[in-house]
C-alpha cells in the first residue's frame, strides 16, 4: 500500500515537473512571437515587416507543433486574432501587414485536431484573395485563402453536426475595405481545413458572404441580440369596430443574429463600383436555423450597435486586434 502511494506521489511530481518545464518553453516562444508581432506592425518600411513576418510564421509553426500547445493560452499576443473553438477543435490566428501603399495582405496559422490520430496539426494560410475566381461561390484551403482578420467565430450546432462560422475585416486598399462571412471545416479522417460552404437558405450555390464598401464608410457586421418581424408568426387579428378593416399584428421577436448595413451606391448610375458603396441605414441579418443561416430583411434595431472587438488599423503603430 505504502509502494503504491509513494508510486502515485512520484507519477505527480513528474508531471508537474514537466507541466512546468513545458509552460517554461512556451512563455519564451511567446517572448519571441510578441517581439516579431511588434515588428510587423511598427518597422517603418515594407522590407522589415515582411521580413519580420516570416520568421514569426517559422517560430508559430514551431511552437504549434509542440506536444500540449493547444493548451497554452499566448494571452500576450494581444496585436492579433487568436480564436479558438470552445469544442477544441481547432483555433486560429489571423493578422495583416499594410503595405506603404495602403494595400493589406492577410496571415494566418490554424491548428486543428486531426480526429484519426488525436492529435493537432498546423497549416499556414496563404492570402489569395485576388486570384479566387468568384470567391462568393467558391470553396478554398489554406493554400488559397480568402484572407481576413478574423474577430468573431460562432459554433452552432445542429443535429450532431456542428457549424463554425468565421466574421473578418480585410482592409483590401485605399480603395475599399471588406468584411467577410466565411466557414471553416475539415476534411473527413483529417484537420485539413475547408474554407467556405453552402450554409445559406434559398442562395444554395454561395460559401460566404464579401460585403466591400468606400473606406470612410461606417458598417457593421456583427453578432448581436436585436430585434426582428417574424412573418411567419404573424397572426391576423379580426376586430368587430365596423369603422375598422381586419389588420395584420406583426409579430416582433428578439434574437441573436449576424446583423449587418445593408451597402447602396452613394451616387446613382454607380451600381457595381464598390468604392462609392456606404450604408443605406437598412438593416438586415442572418439567423441560424434547422443548420443554416436564414436572411432577415429589416432587422429593427433597438440597441446601440456595439463595436466589434476587432479595431483596424490606420497607423502602423495601432493594433491591428483588440481582444476582449
Amino acid at each position: 500500500m505504502k509502494k503504491r502511494i509513494l508510486i502515485f506521489f512520484i507519477g505527480i511530481l513528474l508531471s508537474v515537473n514537466i507541466f512546468s518545464q513545458n509552460s517554461e518553453i512556451f512563455s519564451q516562444f511567446e517572448l519571441q512571437m510578441k517581439e516579431l508581432i511588434d515588428l510587423v506592425i511598427d518597422s517603418p518600411n515594407d522590407n522589415e515587416r515582411f521580413n519580420a513576418n516570416e520568421k514569426l510564421l517559422t517560430t508559430m509553426e514551431e511552437v504549434l507543433s509542440l506536444e500540449k500547445s493547444f493548451n497554452y493560452p499566448f494571452s500576450s499576443l494581444k496585436r492579433i486574432s487568436n480564436l479558438k473553438s470552445p469544442d477544441n477543435k481547432f483555433r486560429i490566428f489571423t493578422w495583416a501587414i499594410v503595405s506603404h501603399d495602403g494595400k493589406y495582405e492577410n496571415f494566418g496559422v490554424i491548428q486543428a485536431k486531426n480526429e484519426t490520430t488525436s492529435e493537432y496539426e498546423t497549416y499556414i494560410l496563404k492570402d489569395k484573395s485576388e486570384e479566387i475566381f468568384n470567391p462568393e461561390m467558391t470553396k478554398t484551403d489554406n493554400q488559397t485563402w480568402f484572407g481576413a482578420v478574423y474577430y468573431e467565430l460562432l459554433t452552432m450546432d445542429y443535429e450532431g453536426r456542428k457549424v463554425y462560422t468565421l466574421i473578418g475585416y480585410d482592409g483590401n486598399d485605399i480603395y475599399t475595405k471588406r468584411k467577410i462571412i466565411d466557414f471553416i471545416s475539415f476534411k473527413p479522417r483529417s484537420s485539413k481545413p475547408i474554407f467556405g460552404a453552402n450554409n445559406f437558405y434559398k442562395d444554395r450555390d454561395r460559401t460566404r458572404y464579401i460585403f466591400e464598401y468606400n473606406p470612410d464608410a461606417k458598417f457593421f457586421l456583427l453578432w448581436d441580440n436585436q430585434y426582428y418581424e417574424d412573418k411567419n408568426l404573424a397572426r391576423k387579428k379580426r376586430t368587430f369596430c365596423k369603422s375598422k378593416p381586419r389588420t395584420i399584428e406583426p409579430n416582433i421577436v428578439k434574437d441573436y443574429m449576424i446583423v449587418y448595413d445593408v451597402l447602396e451606391p452613394m451616387f446613382e448610375g454607380m451600381e457595381g463600383k464598390t468604392q462609392f458603396y456606404v450604408s443605406s441605414g437598412y438593416v438586415n441579418g442572418f439567423k441560424f436555423e434547422r443548420g443554416k443561416w436564414r436572411l432577415i430583411e429589416n432587422v429593427q434595431p433597438r440597441n446601440d450597435k456595439p463595436e466589434p472587438n476587432f479595431k483596424p488599423a490606420e497607423k502602423k503603430t495601432i493594433p491591428l486586434y483588440t481582444p476582449k
